[in-house]
């Protein structure tokens, strides 16, 4: 008689572990060995919200250099190897057929912006382009990273803006400071209520007020609808 015997792992521990790829495989030996460490603990690392780690640890994000390094510090191993090489090894540049989506983090401090894009780095994910965007539009995702256009867009939601399309009142805009800083460009979400040459004036659901912004320090790039 053959017996079957039940292993301790979750059901889902073991599917996870045929999808992975080999460049992050170690961080999930990593969560298994060592129970005070936690998925919600990386995402904190990185800045990303549990969503984005879910992708990362199934395979559908990229792990970039900067990440892997610093995900091997909070989980006290060395970081492979393989890693030690540039991040264009494990994220190639964008197809005109696919749409980049790039990170964000909350802004924190003064000013109206309410998180940032690091439009400098390699994106996190490639989505596919529809088929009725232009080829030429450089279109980009980002995560909503707070509720101040809530319920509209929910944080953690993923939204897609066109910085060459016209925007008007009415539009929901992504709002992105001038100028691309190393630590990431401040911006904000909001509908348009008004536009001149000199300013933007723009409304949040859940801040309920109407706010302005200098057109010399800021641009307007429409989020696009129906994706």
């Amino acid at each position: 008689m053959v017996v079957i015997m039940a292993t301790s792992r979750p059901a889902g521990a073991l599917s996870m572990h045929r999808k992975t790829r080999s460049d992050i495989q170690w961080i999930i030996d990593a969560l298994e060995r060592d129970d005070s460490k936690s998925r919600k603990g990386i995402g904190d690392a990185i800045n990303i919200d549990k969503s984005g780690v879910s992708r990362l640890l199934s395979g559908d994000r990229v792990l970039k250099l900067r990440e892997a390094q610093r995900i091997a510090q909070y989980l006290g191993v060395p970081a492979p190897s393989g890693f030690a090489e540039s991040e264009a090894a494990f994220a190639p540049a964008p197809k005109a057929s696919m749409i980049p989506v790039y990170r964000t983090a909350k802004a924190g401090g003064a000013g109206p912006a309410t998180f940032r894009i690091f439009r400098q780095e390699r994106p996190v994910e490639l989505k596919p382009r529809p088929l009725h965007c232009a080829a030429a539009a450089p279109i980009f995702g980002v995560y909503a990273q707070d509720e101040a256009m809530a319920p509209r867009f929910k944080p953690g939601e993923l939204i897609f803006a066109d910085p060459s399309h016209p925007v008007a009142p009415g539009d929901d805009v992504l709002f992105i400071a001038k100028g691309a800083p190393e630590n990431g460009e401040p911006a904000l979400i909001g509908e348009l209520t008004a536009a001149t040459a000199a300013q933007f004036r723009y409304f949040q659901h859940a801040r309920k007020g109407g706010f302005r912004l200098s057109a010399k320090s800021w641009t307007a790039a429409l989020i696009l609808k129906g994706y």
